[in-house]
């Protein structure tokens, strides 16, 4: 019965064949019009573009990672495939391919005399040519009406291509099975070798995958990938391209016993935000209009992304985190982002939330979830706007602690502040900045307007909402640290800032620029000031809250910050080389770190050790460079500021200027207050005129 059934098979056949072979043979009856349309032998068939995964590299040109959302590819030119490889394919596939037309009369024929007698022959009766055809033009279903198109698209191939080019178009087409498409992603998934480097036995196992991926698996099948292997040698040596001895020895060799294939892995935190860029910024529309057509692009365009990723930055980063955040089994981790202030080039990047994920909480950028509280690491901007509105570091401020201030309509109240220890008495905005001192920082907030500060963080890099309220001052509001990287980046470059960027350019598989990246940067605040700056700033890490920052040799900027109930610390700091930010804490939430280690978590503890540690290698390698000095002479001289209730005490400040050589004002835009003194407590009442002050939240323990 079986033979039978086979028999039925090749009648039914051979009056297709009949039929197919007058369109071959007789080109007048190609225009047919029940075959093809008038016109469409002319028309230049379009074929599926090849699906390449896109590879992304650090900016010294490593491979990060490869994006195989559609399987592995590895595209080559006929040009590096070796001459028994192509033997091998063609003797298993198509054996005169280079001799027949688009279809083979012949070997249909006698692939299907071997199906109805049980014989062994590999080869097939489709061609090479329509195998391509129905890989990259025509739908996997096998009917009548599709085995004639299949034909008609064969034969308008054939005019449209050179033989040679379409054996390359289906080198690196075909599926290999392991999820290798191609000969290139085959030869390196099987045997781990270039195309150019196989031998002529795993050659033959690769041909004969083309016909039964599965079921000739080496891997899940190999007795019968073996056997088949070997009847692809022998048939080798029938078509005189191997000798019998050769194909004697070649069946010796042993099949491969493990697949290295690349793994699909989950990205690095630094990979997966240059997606998500990709993704979600403006700047890649280019690649597609939405994130579905951008995604498809990673996925199969074969792009070329080159980012700024330092690796041997980034691996000192992920060592300096490990080396001294205690064990807490993962409850309190560190983040870390450093960048090139002079260019914004992100160059490192802890996330601070290991198991965060894809698309879960990367505390660095604060993409999945929200800022941290930054403390007293937020003066720095309280300390640009109040030198550029003329305050002097050498100006007296008092520094008392605790103190509290009353704001009408503003829960909790009154809002009391705590310096790290009590007392300090009055003392200059540099010793303030170097003790981070909370009581001395709110009151020069109230003094210079919170609406300011809010303006400054804008200007310098924040880009998450912010609330005027006095604790601002202090770091109350939520921000990441990569905006906070931004920040000291431009007090890094003198007053230049400079917007983060991840990517440097984008090409596609023929290596021409999609996109190019650069960050030239702006000035958004005079150089002398930012010196003025960059020198009080120094003085934290000489003999204030920073000192576990210092590297000798080294002048080193930074500030520390630690927040209400020790749930955040940070140093933040810089040369002017390399700026960094390094933040510590649980990214579940903000739980209180009194104890890690033995000790409570400040700013001035683990956070900058990890920055020391990482810092101390990162610039190894980099000459000393000193931070420029300021011009003494266009510093105001130190006055003692004047408390916002005294009498002749300005009530309006003077609006923000790029330059100010003026006295700075003494009470914040539309208020009036009262100080009084209850025990050891200094209270500040703050009045409103016809505006609403948001809620007051995160006090901080003051230490930085």
């Amino acid at each position: 019965m079986r033979v039978l059934s086979k028999l039925v098979l090749t009648v039914i056949f051979g009056g297709l064949l009949l039929g197919l072979g007058s369109l071959l043979f007789f080109p007048a009856l190609s225009n047919l019009t029940l075959f093809i349309e008038p016109g469409t032998l002319s028309t230049p068939l379009q074929l599926r573009t090849l699906a390449y995964p896109s590879k992304i590299y650090d900016a010294q040109g490593n491979l990060l990672y490869v994006m195989q959302g559609n399987g592995y590819r590895i595209p080559i030119t006929l040009a590096q495939v070796p001459t028994n490889v192509i033997n091998a394919v063609l003797d298993v596939e198509d054996h005169t391919f280079y001799q027949h037309g688009p279809i083979d009369l012949k070997s249909i024929a006698r692939a299907l005399s071997a199906d109805v007698s049980g014989g062994t022959i590999l080869e097939g009766g489709s061609t090479i040519t329509q195998q391509l055809v129905k890989n990259t033009i025509l739908t996997p279903q096998r009917t009548l009406s599709r085995k004639i198109q299949e034909a008609i698209d064969s034969y308008r191939i054939e005019g449209q291509f050179t033989k040679s080019q379409i054996l390359q178009k289906y080198l690196n087409t075909v599926y290999f099975g392991d999820g290798a498409y191609g000969i290139g992603a085959a030869a390196k998934t099987y045997f781990n070798l270039s195309v150019d480097k196989l031998s002529t036995a795993q050659a033959a196992l690769l041909a004969i995958l083309i016909e039964d991926p599965s079921g000739n698996d080496p891997f899940l099948h190999p007795a019968n990938a073996l056997a088949r292997r070997n009847v692809a040698l022998d048939q080798m040596v029938q078509y005189n391209d191997l000798t019998q001895a050769q194909a004697n020895q070649d069946k010796l060799e042993a099949l491969p016993q493990v697949s290295y294939r690349p793994q699909v892995s989950a990205p690095s935190t630094f990979v997966q935000e240059v997606i998500n860029r990709i993704l979600t910024s403006p700047k890649y529309l280019i690649l597609g209009s939405s994130q579905n057509q951008r995604l498809q692009a990673l996925n199969s365009d074969g792009l070329q992304i080159y980012t700024t990723l330092n690796s041997k930055y980034e691996a000192e980063a992920q060592a300096a985190v490990k080396k001294i955040v205690p064990n807490t089994n993962g409850k309190y981790t560190a983040a870390l982002v450093s960048m090139d202030p002079s260019t914004g080039a992100v160059e490192a990047l802890v996330s601070g939330n290991p198991s965060h994920g894809y698309g879960g909480y990367d505390v660095v950028t604060g993409r999945g979830g929200t800022g941290r509280q930054p403390g007293s690491s937020f003066k720095p901007i309280v300390l640009a706007a109040l030198l550029q509105q003329g305050y002097s570091p050498s100006d007296i401020i008092d520094g008392t602690g605790p103190c509290q201030f009353v704001i009408p309509n503003v829960k909790p109240s009154p809002y009391i502040v705590h310096n790290a220890e009590p007392g300090y008495g009055l003392m200059t905005i540099t010793k303030a900045t170097a003790d981070s001192v909370n009581c001395a920082y709110v009151r020069l907030g109230v003094n210079l307007g919170d609406n300011n500060i809010v303006n400054m963080a804008h200007i310098m890099g924040v880009t998450s909402p912010l609330t005027a309220v006095p604790s601002i001052a202090i770091g109350s509001e939520d921000v990441t640290p990569l905006e906070m990287a931004e920040v000291y980046s431009t007090l890094a470059d003198n007053g230049i800032r400079h917007t983060p960027y991840f990517t440097t350019k984008i090409l596609d598989p023929n290596g021409k620029t999609l996109i190019q990246t650069s960050s030239p940067g702006v000035r958004v605040l005079s150089a002398q000031n930012v010196e003025v700056e960059d020198q009080v700033m120094q003085a934290v890490v000489q003999y204030g809250t920073g000192t576990a920052a210092a590297i000798p040799g080294r002048e080193i900027a930074g500030k520390t910050g630690t927040t209400d109930n020790f749930t955040d610390g940070w140093f933040n700091g810089f040369t002017p080389q390399l700026e960094t930010a390094v933040w510590m804490g649980d990214p579940a939430g903000s739980v209180p770190m009194t104890d890690v280690g033995g000790i409570p978590v400040y700013g001035g503890t683990y956070p900058a050790e990890i920055w020391h540690a990482y810092m101390s290698q990162a610039l190894a390698g980099l000459p000393i460079v000193n931070f420029p000095p300021p011009n003494p002479a266009l510093i105001p001289p130190g006055k003692f500021i004047v408390p916002i209730d005294s009498p002749g005490a300005i009530t309006t400040p003077p609006t923000t200027s790029t330059t100010t050589t003026t006295l700075p004002a003494e009470s914040s835009p539309g208020t009036t207050g009262t100080t009084s003194a209850s025990g050891s407590v200094t209270t500040t009442t703050i009045s409103t005129t016809g505006t609403t002050t948001p809620s007051v939240t995160g006090t901080g323990p003051g230490s930085g």
